[in-house]
């Protein structure tokens, strides 16, 4: 396929994808943030209100909000390509056997649906700081490596739960109640502080700890957690040749399956 032709039948996709998705609803696209922010006003009013959950003992509702924000953020945008891939080479069939589209080129749609969901949470999460009068000269600059690194983790997921939900097509329903565990054992809803001691350690090696406590420094503190991002740069680049590899061997086997 002409090199020139990918890019733009993959920006066809694209559109496609979030177009099928919303088809006949209002509010369109904006359906992907509606969600993810309803869940957010509920950990709010449950862990902020009922629980007064707090960071510390000079914050306030608000500043709790935009921590939940930063946190879920970031889980929600995986959980785009969680929940989508495990089904995408199935509902594209047609697109992988009777098309000369590149095979590699489909798993990045989820990628760029969580993209546009990360990109709509983040710029709502800036315009609340600057309200606020809290927003960080470098949060921005400090943010996109950690975004960099998502985007790693999430092109790995993509590869390989996607051609390994051929042949495991229970891998789509396992997906719901796996994120909620993995929310729960994360410090997404609650600040580690309120975690025992016993159980701390488990945090410093959970990799969605380490990426959500780099969102919310870069984006609510202005600062810039280098350790967690080298392991996580680390890890997500030999999750990505894992997932590659295992789309490219068994990706034919797929097509048979199909």
């Amino acid at each position: 396929m002409n090199k020139t032709i990918a890019p733009a039948l993959l920006w066809q996709l694209f559109r496609q994808e979030l177009r099928e998705r919303y088809v006949g609803t209002a509010l369109g696209v904006f359906w992907l943030l509606i969600p993810p922010l309803f869940m957010l006003v509920i950990y709010a009013w449950v862990f902020g209100e009922i629980l007064q959950m707090r960071l510390g003992t000079n914050t306030d509702s608000a500043q709790f909000a935009a921590w939940l924000l930063a946190g879920l953020t970031a889980f929600n945008a995986l959980a785009e390509v969680l929940t989508r891939a495990p089904a995408l080479l199935i509902e594209r069939r047609d697109l992988l056997l009777n098309s000369p589209l590149p095979p590699a080129v489909l798993p990045l749609l989820p990628v760029g649906v969580s993209l546009v969901l990360e990109g709509l949470s983040v710029g709502l999460l800036l315009l609340w700081l600057l309200v606020q009068g809290r927003l960080e000269s470098l949060s921005v600059v400090f943010y996109l490596p950690f975004l960099g690194v998502r985007l790693l983790f999430s092109l790995a997921f993509a590869y390989g739960l996607a051609v390994l939900g051929v042949f495991l097509r229970d891998l789509r329903q396992m997906m719901p109640p796996l994120l909620t565990v993995l929310l729960l054992v994360s410090p997404i809803v609650y600040p580690l502080n309120v975690v025992p001691e016993g159980f701390q350690a488990w945090f410093a090696w959970n990799p969605l700890a380490q990426l959500v406590e780099g969102y919310r420094a870069a984006l609510l503190e202005g600062r810039f957690l280098w350790e967690a991002f080298l392991g996580l740069l680390l890890l997500a680049s030999a999750n990505l040749a894992l997932g590659w590899w295992l789309f490219q061997h068994l990706l034919l086997r797929a097509r048979y399956v199909l």
